[in-house]
């Protein structure tokens, strides 16, 4: 199949036809769409997986979900530990460096990958770097495809970290008056982490609410922590979850839920994972369309950016539900809107993620930038930063036909590609 992949890229090539990368199609920044027409190479059937026990790796088709792989390795007792909410392909989390509720234990998927087998803009196929844990032999081109968002080429393989199962795991909710008090929490834990915890993120009220109608749910409508604790023995998570405990308590936590129930743990897990369609239903059953932030600031500005942007919303007429992959900084804002106010909505998106920005947050922290965010990545890295990426860009797809118009801008000069 790789062998397919670059005989397709060597044609389109040829020809100076776009190519564009799909995998799953979960993106939300459209870079996997061909809005000027050209070729979608579509990998979804690029399905190889070999485990490596002896080395705690395995290597992928960039088809191969996320789900689908924890399948493959449950049996063996390991598994794969990014865990973005959708169940995107390993190609798309690589592509973007998507990451999910479990970054704060196991990283993003950049940090979980080893290397890869790419297919450039002139249809040669390039591995990346051999398969050990350290190598100081050059330029990491690994990291250069990674979030790329198929820009520069076609990702058609993986090798990828994958880890032990830990079988004993609890989950916990607790309650507080504001997201301030909830963010506060988290940042205070982060100067001293719990080595149990896998999962630590934040729904506002209005999220609650929301998620509570589609699934059936019945929490407090006021921000809460979910949690997941992951370890060998119960002692070890047990003392983790007392600290937590008590971290919440001087931060105004309260109505802490604690189970080992794997029914109730699902629950709990669902209604996180399930927010973005919970949202379209917030103002009533008729579908709205729901804008989504993605931006992630230091922690140490974490309570006040994410005060802000609910702030600013709300200040401005339209509900603000939250979710937040809270102990990464990185958290989304959800919008519900029709469409006559989508242009309103669009303003008051660049005028609160540039006051992010002004405060040493970024555009993006796992979605990527596709077409949505490209005027907003700019603004964040400038004009040094960008021309850096064009040249890279340039050097590597000089015809640029690898998924064009995504990512950064070019000039049209530079569009050689027929679109």
């Amino acid at each position: 199949m790789t062998e397919e992949v670059a005989h397709l890229i060597q044609t389109c090539a040829a020809a100076q036809i776009p190519v564009i990368p799909r995998g799953a199609g979960t993106g939300l920044e459209g870079g996997c769409i061909a809005y000027q027409g050209g070729v979608v190479c579509d990998t979804s059937d690029l399905k190889k997986i070999e485990i490596d026990k002896e080395n705690m790796m395995v290597r992928v088709g960039a088809g191969v979900k996320k789900d689908e792989l924890n399948a493959f390795l449950e049996p063996h007792g390991y598994f794969f530990g990014p865990d973005p909410s959708s169940n995107p392909s390993l190609g798309g989390m690589a592509s973007t460096s998507g990451s999910g509720l479990s970054t704060l234990k196991y990283g993003t998927t950049r940090e979980n990958i080893v290397s890869l087998v790419v297919v450039t803009a002139q249809g040669e196929i390039l591995t990346t770097r051999c398969n050990v844990r350290k190598a100081a032999t050059g330029y990491e081109i690994t990291q250069l495809f990674i979030g790329a968002e198929g820009t520069l080429g076609v990702i058609v393989e993986l090798v990828v970290k994958i880890r032990k199962i830990q079988e004993i795991r609890y989950a916990g909710l607790v309650s507080f008056p504001t997201v301030f008090s909830a963010a506060s929490t988290v940042v205070t834990m982060m100067s001293s982490p719990l080595n149990s915890l896998v999962r630590c993120e934040l729904l506002n009220g209005e999220m609650i609410s929301a998620t509570n109608i589609i699934y059936k749910t019945s929490l407090a409508a006021v921000p809460t922590l979910f949690l997941e604790f992951r370890g060998d023995t119960e002692a070890a998570i047990l003392k983790d979850v007392a600290d937590f405990e008590a971290l919440a308590k001087a931060n105004e936590g309260y109505d802490w839920t604690f189970t080992q129930d794997s029914q109730k743990f699902d629950e709990i897990w669902n209604a996180r994972r399930g927010c973005y369609f919970a949202s379209m239903k917030y103002r009533g059953p008729e579908p709205d369309l729901v804008y989504i932030s993605d931006v992630c600031v230091p922690l140490s500005k974490l309570a006040t950016c994410i005060s802000y942007m609910e702030n600013y919303f709300l200040s401005a007429g339209f509900p603000c539900l939250l979710c937040a992959h809270i102990s990464d900084g990185n958290f989304h804002a959800m919008i519900p809107y029709k469409l006559p106010e989508r242009a309103r909505v669009m303003e008051l998106e660049e005028k609160v993620i540039l006051g992010i920005v002004e405060m040493g947050g970024v555009v993006s922290g796992e979605h990527g930038v596709g077409v949505g965010k490209i005027k907003l990545a700019e603004a964040e890295h400038g004009h040094v930063h960008m021309e850096v990426q064009r040249k890279i860009k340039r050097a590597l797809d000089p015809h640029n036909i690898m998924n064009p118009q995504k990512v950064l801008h070019l000039p049209k000069d530079d569009h050689k590609a027929k679109l």
